[in-house]
């Protein structure tokens, strides 16, 4: 006896396959909806899941926090920490227990082929902090910190693509910047801190002198809460050490306020507003479908009134009933989450794209289980939940009317109330998708429109970080920076190259403290400025567009008196309506050279398309021998691509043992700034599409459906002297009504709703009232297209070949 419930809900599932086969087009539609409902939903769940859900891979990972210098007077609320600062909060606190420091590094790894390699100088607790061990090998003792011992912990990556993943290899040497480095641990797979393409860890060794360094930031500080200290404790601890230090320390630039991030947070940004926008639209795409598929079986239903009416008059029970057409939804969403899981890989890889640099790249195999058992509870959920009203309400009717099969009505009053609240609710769905849509497009068109104060277009850039022991003099670096730019300014169809240290849109910072010859300091004026060290041309290739004086000449090389170009934010900040032509001025050392202002040049975006413009100043290369312009910029007449093997045979011509490394296009760099935005932008355009679409199948549907329910009734009309427009107007004020309900409820959703995206937004607020009256506009012609075409069927109708079918 137990088993016959089983093998009624088989029998219901085959009695359902062989009514999907008996109508292909339905069974398409309603399959087709719910796949790319739920592809698109276990998609972004997989991101969240990575990045939200799952927990970071080092040891208890809510203990661990980053600590910044609070810097937002020169526009970086989250700056990156002095030595001298780490030092004494790594000696001060009572509240961590342990304080670990690292520092971007790179080395040019010449064991076989050249390649650079990114890589970080890190204290010997680091890995202890983090709770992170090696898979092979160990990682670095004090002693070998502070001596700065030639010893390297490696990647996974670079194990397995330059090492052979051999275990082997520890205790072996690799050639790093021309020095041996002995390999004493692996770290394991996925092991990220801060960024994915980092492939290497050696000591930091720092000196004495630059250990109590305080006006040079450069380090990320990571830090374990010791037990039992909550972080709000934290930061009451790291205030009292603020105080002990400004008490020391009381010089401008001496000392610095501390900020506490928990590091999940820290990782995350903003992208923890876009997953949670694009899951909630990814949702409400869900939603619309599951209406349009409940909508849909109440339409199948109330067709399939003649075969309830037997059933039930044959003994089958109102909850046998509800039963069958509950199996039959589930076995359409299982069919469509089945199709929804085959297309969500193409869907994670899509969102990787928004997988911030500080987690492991996103690789989710739709074999995972925990994205299999999402996609099984969605599709359940979503057969099970919107089926049931439709089969209890066809339950209800056969149950009523079983000796009625020839009524011509729907199933009745609470049928038409439902399918009208499913299409408000479709359209209340879809204008909440529209006004996303329409606010990220809105920011992109604001963010491109920004002057970027050079032309990016037909500009290729590459990187050839120069090894400090090979290149130990100013004299050798720039030999070889004017080889590389002689050979390649004469490849055909190049205008111009040269050197930089720093490319637009690539560095927050990189800023120094200067003072200007006979000005007295006003008050709120920040004398830090961002800091770039370029080659001649170098400007002059990316298109800069100066406002006076001149750029960078060979004179400026070897001068007596230096000359630098200034950009025109700092001109107006510090000459206020003078010109700065003459000026004289010291960059980061006040017992260095004096610098006189030759150029004043457009702002370049050196920040990005939304932070904050700074002062900049542009140094020529040879007068800073302790800086490296190591980013090649060269502009040509046609495809910058077909740049990159030319400069790869010079390059290697000129020294074999130079890699080159992160080509790239101008164009490339700058779209990455707001690869995020535009990644969102797309996503939630797609959604909003397919939602119209979808609102607009439901309201179709819904009216076309009442006009095949309503046809005697219609056909009377017109048969006793109803006009086709009086006719026509009906049936497009019904629909018209349903969106406008659908579209005052949508307001007060998306109104509330898209508050969540403001800190994505550029130049345009939440509840912007051009975006809203434009989405509103056009799912309001939408929806009157949907409304008319019925509509105009209803108006045509004959009346006698009506009445006589009745």
């Amino acid at each position: 006896m137990k088993s016959r419930p089983v093998k009624g809900s088989m029998g219901d599932i085959r009695y359902g396959l062989r009514l999907l086969r008996k109508s292909p087009g339905f069974a398409a539609v309603a399959i087709a909806t719910l796949a790319l409902g739920i592809g698109a939903n276990t998609a972004i769940f997989s991101t969240v899941d990575a990045l939200l859900i799952r927990a970071l891979r080092y040891a208890n990972p809510d203990r661990l926090v980053m600590i910044w210098e609070d810097a937002h007077e020169v526009g970086f609320p989250r700056n990156t920490p002095a030595p001298g600062n780490y030092a004494d909060w790594a000696r001060l606190n009572h509240s961590f227990a342990g304080v670990a420091a690292a520092r971007g590094a790179t080395a040019n790894l010449t064991t076989g082929v050249p390649e650079l390699v990114l890589g970080r100088a890190v204290t010997a607790n680091f890995f202890p902090v983090l709770g992170v061990t090696p898979i092979a090998g160990r990682v670095f003792t004090d002693a070998e910190e502070k001596a700065n011992a030639p010893v390297v912990v490696v990647g996974y990556g670079l194990w397995q693509r330059r090492l052979g993943g051999d275990r082997g290899v520890i205790g072996q040497t690799i050639l790093m910047n021309g020095s041996k480095y002995e390999v004493i641990g692996v770290m394991p797979r996925g092991f990220v801190f801060r960024n994915r393409d980092i492939e290497y860890w050696v000591p930091i060794g720092l000196t004495p002198q630059q250990a109590a360094a305080r006006n040079s930031h450069y380090l990320n500080v990571v830090a374990r809460l010791a037990p039992g200290v909550s972080i709000a404790a934290a930061r009451d601890d790291m205030k009292r050490v603020d105080e002990v230090l400004r008490a020391q320390y009381p010089e401008p630039g001496r000392h610095a306020t501390s900020t506490l991030v928990p590091i999940a947070e820290d990782l995350l940004g903003d992208t923890r507003t876009q997953l949670l926008v694009l899951m909630g639209a990814a949702a409400a795409v869900l939603l619309i479908a599951c209406a349009n598929l409940a909508s849909l079986l109440l339409s199948r239903a109330a067709g399939r009134r003649g075969e309830m009416a037997v059933r039930a008059a044959l003994g089958a029970t109102r909850g046998r009933l509800v039963r069958q057409m509950v199996v039959e939804a589930v076995t359409f969403s299982s069919l469509g989450g089945l199709l929804g899981l085959a297309l969500a890989p193409a869907g994670v890889s899509v969102m990787a794209g928004l997988t911030p640099r500080g987690f492991p790249p996103q690789t989710t195999s739709i074999l995972d289980v925990r994205l299999l058992s999402f996609a099984l509870v969605v599709s359940l959920a979503t057969g099970v939940v919107f089926s049931l009203l439709p089969a209890i309400q066809a339950a209800r009717a056969s149950m009523r009317d079983a000796m009625q099969q020839g009524a011509r009505s729907s199933v009745g009053g609470t049928g038409r109330f439902t399918r009208d609240a499913l299409v408000v609710l479709q359209v209340a769905a879809a204008l909440v998708l529209l006004a996303g849509a329409g606010l990220m497009l809105r920011t992109m068109a604001n963010l491109r429109a920004i002057d970027l104060g050079f032309r990016p277009d037909h500009v290729l850039t590459l990187r050839t970080s120069l090894p400090a022991l090979k290149y130990k003099d100013v004299a050798q670096r720039t030999a070889f920076y004017q080889r590389v730019i002689d050979e390649v300014r004469a490849l055909p169809g190049v205008e111009n190259t040269g050197y930089g240290s720093t490319l637009p849109f690539l560095s927050a910072g990189n800023t120094r403290w200067f003072s200007i010859e006979g000005r007295t300091p006003v008050e709120g004026d920040i004398y830090d400025t961002l800091y770039r060290v370029a080659t001649t041309q170098y400007l002059q290739t990316l298109g800069v567009r100066v406002i006076e004086g001149r750029l960078f000449e060979e004179r400026d090389m070897t001068a007596t008196a230096p000359g630098v170009v200034i950009n025109e934010t700092m001109a107006n900040q510090f000459w206020r309506g003078k010109s700065p032509i003459g000026g004289r001025m010291q960059i980061a050392d006040p017992r260095g050279p004096t610098y006189t202002v030759i150029g004043v040049v457009k702002d370049i975006r050196e920040r990005g398309y939304t932070l904050a413009m700074k002062p900049g100043v542009y140094v020529p290369f040879v007068l800073m021998s302790g800086d490296t312009p190591d980013f090649l910029v060269a502009r040509t007449k046609g495809s910058p691509e077909d740049l990159a093997d030319p400069i790869r045979h010079i390059v290697a011509r000129i020294d074999p043992e130079q890699p080159v490394s992160a080509i790239r296009t101008m164009d490339d760099i700058v779209d990455l700034d707001v690869a995020d935005r535009q990644q969102q932008m797309i996503l939630l355009g797609a959604f909003a599409g397919l939602a119209l679409l979808l609102a607009s199948i439901g309201l179709y549907g819904v009216l076309s459906y009442a006009v095949t329910q309503r046809s005697r009734e219609i056909g009377l009309r017109i048969a006793l002297g109803a006009t086709a427009g009086s006719v026509l107007r009906v049936v497009v004020a019904r629909g018209l009504v349903l969106t406008g309900i659908g579209l005052a409820i949508g307001l007060a959703l998306a109104w509330a709703g898209t508050r969540v995206m403001q800190n994505v937004l550029y130049g345009v607020t939440a509840g912007d009232p051009w975006t809203f009256a434009a989405v509103v506009g056009l799912l309001g012609s939408i929806a009157l297209l949907a409304s008319y075409l019925p509509a105009r069927r209803a108006a045509r109708m004959d009346p006698i070949a009506v009445l006589r079918a009745d």
